[in-house]
This record gives structure tokens, C-alpha cells and sequence, in this order.
């Protein structure tokens, strides 16, 4: 725990050196006047959108479950994804601990188990990436139309593309060829026998193939029940595709805030792109996600990077200090029922 403690505290350092350094190249003074010439009134409605997005999200991630409004699991689950989003925003690789914290959280329910929760969750992420794929594909289209130049935005896209198709079929795979997934994970298993098992003797790798295809087969059937109920999916997709657009929004407002006149199109682009930095295993993504964000905004519409900055730092306080507070908050309430 010691160890986990000082690794997060870590990351937390290099982001926030990642994000000194970004503003020390700027200029301290000109961020801290922008900030004090800018427009609050944009601002607040920019942690308005904000939060309207972390609450149609939630609500997108009970639909992607399957827990009925009048369950008494669903205000489990709302307050399962808003505390996820907390796990997302202040742990390191974030993004991977937040589909288990709101699988495991939401399983301590009445109704709903464990493998529904995790398919549940992991067909959000998804719904999740085809939608911010969606996004930029619009926002793509309006940045050529206007004759600007794309830069390398297009070749981007056609990877994620790529990488949405690769994930379809290792799902229809996994479907089609469920005994042979289940040897590679027993495989999988035996080889961390021989590993983690020398190095941690209590960890228990061991699995049976009966244990491994009864839980392969419940989790690929509740991401088949979600895709036969056709009013479902199309509410969790419709949700997944309004979260990204108040995702967007405070960009936009942020940027109107300080002076920086853009085109809705960009930030359509910007904010789907810009998500790859989270890949990088630090807090919410600081200070990779704000660079990326910056440098794309930069290339699409010919403003400096420091211009940008004041922009960047009212985006990030308008979202990520909306989800830290919020998501602290679900996180606080449901610690005091399970208590």
C-alpha cells in the first residue's frame, strides 16, 4: 500500500511538472493576465456542460448495464460511474481502474452480478470510443470544408478506426472460438504460476477450464443481450454521443472566454485526439492530455501555444476540477452506505 501510495504521488509530480514546465515556457505573467482579463460569465456555463456531461454519463453507464430505473441498484450505479470518474481523474492509469471499480461496486447490489457489471461497463467504454470517433469524423469534415488544413488528423482517425475494428472482431472471435479462448487463458494462468506465483506465493492463479467458460460465457451473453435490445443500445449510443458533445462544449467556451474565436469543428477534432494522451499512465491524463489539446488546437487554427494556455488551465479547472469534486462526492456517499 506504501508502495502504491508513493508510485500515485509520483506520477502526480510528473504531471504536475509536465504542467509547470508547459506554463514556464509560456510565461507565468501572460497565462495569470489572460486568466484575469478573461470572461467568467463563459466560464460558468462551461462547468454547467461539464457536469451535465458526468450526469448523462451515468446515466449511460446504468442503460449499458441493464439496471432498471426503478431497480434498487440504479442510484448504485449513478453514483458507481460519477465515483469512477474520481478513480479515473486522481489514479495513475486511470482509465483501466475505472471500468472494475464501477463492475465491483455495482455487484455489491441486489440485483446485478459481477459479469453483468463488467460487460456492462466495458460495452460503455466502447460506446464510448465509437462515439468519440463519431465526433471527430464530423468535426473532421467541417475542418476540411472550411479549406483549412487537417495535418495528420485524417491518418489518426483511420487508425482508431482500425483499432475499433480490431476490437469488433476480437469480440466476434471470442464469440465463435470460446474454447480456444479459454485454453489461452488457462495458458495465461499456468505462465503466471511460474512467474508472479515464485514471486507472490499467495496469489492464486489457479483457474479450471469449466470455471473460465462458465464466466467467458456469461459475460459475452449480458454484451449479447445488450445488442439484441435494440431500445437499449440506441439510448446507451445516444448517451455515449451527448457526453462526448458537452464534453466538448467547455473547450469551446474556455477558448471564447479568453479572446480565441474558433470554429465549433476544431474542438470536435481536438478533444477525441487529444484523448490518446491519457494513454499515459499519469493523473487524468495532466499534462500529456493538455500539451496534445494545445498542440492540435494550435495546427487547426494558427494560434500560439502561448495563447492557448490561459485556455487550457480555465478548461482543465471547468472539467477536471467538476469531475475530482463530484466524483470525490459519489465516492464519499456511496463509502457511507456500504458502511
Amino acid at each position: 500500500m506504501e508502495f502504491q501510495r508513493r508510485q500515485a504521488a509520483a506520477r502526480f509530480g510528473v504531471a504536475a511538472a509536465v504542467v509547470a514546465a508547459l506554463v514556464y515556457g509560456v510565461g507565468w505573467r501572460r497565462v495569470l493576465s489572460n486568466l484575469a482579463a478573461a470572461d467568467l460569465s463563459l466560464f460558468v456555463p462551461a462547468v454547467v456542460a461539464s457536469l451535465a456531461g458526468m450526469l448523462v454519463s451515468a446515466e449511460g453507464v446504468r442503460v449499458a448495464i441493464g439496471v432498471s430505473r426503478r431497480s434498487p441498484d440504479a442510484s448504485r450505479t449513478r453514483y458507481a460511474a460519477l465515483a469512477g470518474m474520481f478513480v479515473r481523474s486522481v489514479l495513475p492509469a486511470g482509465n483501466v481502474g475505472k471500468g472494475a471499480f464501477v463492475a465491483y461496486t455495482v455487484s455489491r447490489g441486489e440485483t446485478t452480478s459481477a459479469s453483468q457489471g463488467l460487460a456492462g461497463a466495458a460495452s460503455w467504454e466502447f460506446l464510448n470510443m465509437l462515439a468519440s470517433a463519431g465526433v471527430a469524423s464530423v468535426g473532421l469534415l467541417g475542418v476540411v470544408a472550411t479549406g483549412r488544413d487537417a495535418g495528420d488528423a485524417p491518418l489518426v482517425l483511420g487508425a482508431f478506426a482500425a483499432l475499433l475494428a480490431l476490437a469488433v472482431g476480437s469480440l466476434s472471435f471470442a464469440v465463435q472460438r470460446r474454447d480456444l479462448v479459454v485454453s489461452v487463458v488457462l495458458w495465461a494462468a499456468r505462465v503466471g504460476r511460474r512467474t508472479l506465483g515464485r514471486l507472490a506465493p499467495r496469489l492464486d492463479t489457479s483457474l479450471s477450464r469449466e470455471r473460465v467458460r462458465s464466466t467467458l460465457d456469461v459475460f459475452l451473453g449480458n454484451i449479447g443481450a445488450l445488442v439484441k435490445d435494440r431500445r437499449r443500445l440506441v439510448v446507451a449510443l445516444l448517451a455515449a454521443h451527448v457526453t462526448w458533445l458537452l464534453g466538448v462544449v467547455p473547450l469551446y467556451l474556455c477558448l471564447e472566454a479568453v479572446g480565441l474565436a474558433v470554429a465549433p469543428s476544431v474542438v470536435l477534432v481536438a478533444m477525441p485526439l487529444a484523448g490518446f494522451a491519457l494513454a499515459v499512465p499519469v493523473p487524468g491524463g495532466i499534462g500529456p492530455m493538455d500539451a496534445a489539446l494545445g498542440g492540435i488546437v494550435a495546427v487547426l487554427t494558427g494560434y500560439s501555444l502561448s495563447a492557448l494556455a490561459s485556455a487550457l488551465v480555465l478548461f482543465r479547472v471547468a472539467t477536471y476540477g467538476t469531475q475530482v469534486t463530484v466524483g470525490g462526492l459519489a465516492l464519499w456517499r456511496l463509502q457511507t452506505a456500504f458502511r
